[in-house]
């Protein structure tokens, strides 16, 4: 079971490594993807306002080409100063209008040629204005009048307005194709953000699952490690280090138990089984005689081997001495009984048992153990397969264990 655990644990332990570098990995990636699309986004959102840029600085020389022509065209008319007004604006503002259109579409060779090309038309144009309003003024108006009327001016203004709807056409044209692949990769982005956020939230329940299986492993290795050590790998019973515990627990809490009896057996005989027969036979009697020391005990005793052929029976609420006596001659007749069935009388099998009892014969529960060995030394030498009970001196007295049978 140990070798087991330990597979799963290590298995366990490279899913963790497995998935915390997937995570990871997944997590950069994710991040790398973000940052590229995070800067194609911010370089179409520029794109985007260079186009508009170029659409309003293109927008605006028309705007002020045709105001300068509405005047020239009121004053040739009417003869108003007035007129000139927007005609001075919009001349005054063509130059700083043409250079910020020559600033925004300077990245792009097929805009600059448009461009120059509009700055060409608009100069002809201003000069067609100019000079007929210089006519106009000097009193030669008829002269002007028929300046406007060869169309020149027409001819330069519909040159101009075809090369800017060119332009126009083609930012916007670039503005829409920016617009829609930001907006494309803002969605596949929001996509991404949630799919990568289910994966990691998949991956983290998983993770989670994993680890409480591995936790419950981990428990379960642990309470199998407290149970071996705990426990006599040859017969199964509980070891010494679980009847100190359990007598520990009682010392601790001594009105939790009522009459408490010790018995400490020893199997007679053992030995010539082990020398003729070999260890092998001598494991094989040990596990016999366990099974028939516990069907001979009550369930709640705890029935424990704590030596090579020593076992202790612990017996809370043991009842008086008479049940005591019946319990070890159970205990006495099982051994026999074992020792007939295995061997048919070759080796003479028995044990030798001492008793203590707290708080009557033994002053602590803590010396039941120590008192009922002495016990059963006494009654290994009166003559073996027998018991003896075991009590420590009283105040005052030496420090020798009394017995009795």
């Amino acid at each position: 079971m140990t070798a087991r655990l330990f597979r799963s644990a290590k298995a366990d332990r490279n899913r963790f490594i497995v998935l915390y570098v997937s995570m990871a990995i997944g997590l950069l990636v994710a991040a790398g993807l973000f940052v590229y699309e995070a800067r194609i986004i911010v370089a179409d959102g520029l794109r985007d306002e260079e186009a508009f840029a170029v659409l309003g600085a293109a927008n605006r020389v028309l705007h002020d080409l045709e105001n300068a022509e509405t005047g020239q065209r009121g004053y040739l008319l009417t003869g108003d100063e007035s007129y000139l007004v927007p005609y001075r604006e919009g001349i005054r503002d063509l130059d700083d209008t043409v250079l910020r259109l020559q600033q925004v579409a300077g990245s792009d060779e097929r805009s600059l040629e448009l461009v120059r090309r509009v700055e060409h038309a608009k100069t002809d144009k201003v000069t067609e204005l100019a000079r007929t309003i210089e006519l106009a003024r000097s009193g030669n108006r008829i002269a002007a009048v028929a300046l406007v009327q060869t169309n020149e001016g027409k001819l330069y203004m519909d040159g101009l307005r075809q090369d800017l709807s060119l332009l126009l056409n083609d930012w916007r044209e670039r503005r829409r194709v920016a617009t829609e692949d930001a907006h494309q990769r803002l969605m596949f982005g929001s996509a991404a953000l949630v799919a990568i956020a289910v994966l990691v939230c998949c991956l983290m329940g998983y993770t989670v699952y994993v680890q409480r299986r591995a936790f419950a492993r981990v428990h379960a290795y642990s309470n199998a490690l407290n149970q071996q050590a705990a426990q006599d790998t040859l017969t199964g019973l509980p070891n010494r280090r679980r009847l100190l515990s359990t007598i520990d627990a009682l010392s601790n809490d001594p009105a939790a138990a009522k009459r408490i009896a010790l018995l400490y057996l020893d199997i007679d005989g053992f030995k010539n089984v082990n020398d003729a027969m070999g260890h092998s036979a001598g494991d094989v009697l040990l596990r016999r005689l366990a099974e028939s020391l516990r069907a001979a005990t009550r369930q709640n005793d705890m029935l424990a081997r704590v030596g090579g052929d020593e076992f202790v029976l612990l017996a809370t609420d043991c009842g008086d001495d008479a049940k005591l006596r019946e319990l070890a001659d159970r205990l006495l007749s099982s051994v026999r009984a074992v020792g007939d069935k295995e061997y048919g009388g070759r080796f003479a099998i028995g044990v030798s048992i001492g008793i203590a009892t707290f708080p009557d014969r033994v002053q602590t529960i803590a010396g039941l153990l120590d008192v009922a060995d002495a016990a059963m030394y006494v009654a290994k030498r009166s003559g073996r397969s027998t018991y003896s009970f075991g009590s420590s001196p009283g105040p005052g007295l030496s420090n020798v264990v009394k017995l009795t049978r």
